[in-house]
């Protein structure tokens, strides 16, 4: 039950100890795309028909992302940020530890805060006629669902945006989308796996 912020440094850990690309994804994706609490939310707060597919989309993309970016990329170069892993841990290396999660949460934080709000008046101020057309509903899923993957979204804050895209007349698909690709992965994640790999399997995963 992490984000996809959180996970990303134990998708690091995991493919460095184990130089195997397709698990090391899939737990990457697991842990915040199959959040249990995030689920039953999802089906409470939402039609069940909205749950069922997120469930569904959620489990292949697990199960199958690592699995099609062994196939078209093949074996990639593990890139290991030390030499020594059987080293024993020390005090300072806590205290290094909580120093960098600061200085991540001085980052990431108001990054985030600013992007729901501004996510939030943007949905706002789209008038409920803008999706009336069936083209502008198809490009209103494809646009929700590109920018829902950069975007470094906590989890459980795709399920009041994807409330509020409703509410505002998005078609449903759209509010499925960031269900799905919100909380997944993001631009932070995207990076620490390309640090590990390589920009193809980024892009894969993306």
């Amino acid at each position: 039950m992490l984000c996809s912020c959180c996970v990303a440094p134990i998708f690091t850990g995991v493919y460095e100890r184990s130089a195997r690309l397709g698990p090391s994804l899939g737990l990457m994706i697991a842990a915040p795309a199959l959040n249990p609490a995030a689920l039953i939310l999802t089906f409470m707060l939402f039609d069940y028909k909205v749950g069922t597919v997120r469930l569904g989309a959620s489990i292949a993309a697990v199960l199958f992302t690592g699995l099609i970016a062994e196939r078209l990329i093949g074996n990639t170069q593990v890139h290991c940020d030390t030499d020594n892993w059987q080293a024993e841990a020390r005090p300072a290396d806590f205290l290094h530890f909580l120093r960098a999660c600061a200085r991540v949460a001085v980052r990431v934080v108001p990054v985030i805060i600013i992007g729901v709000v501004l996510s939030m008046i943007i949905v706002q101020l789209i008038p409920a006629s803008t999706f009336a057309s069936p083209i502008v509903r198809v490009l209103a899923i494809v646009i929700v669902a590109a920018v829902a993957v950069p975007l470094a979204l906590p989890t459980f804050f795709e399920i009041p945006l994807a409330l509020i895209l409703l509410a505002s007349g998005a078609p449903v698909g759209a509010g499925v989308a960031l269900l799905i690709a919100g909380p997944s992965v993001n631009l932070p994640s995207l990076f620490t796996i390309m640090r590990s790999t390589n920009w193809k399997v980024a892009a894969v995963a993306a």
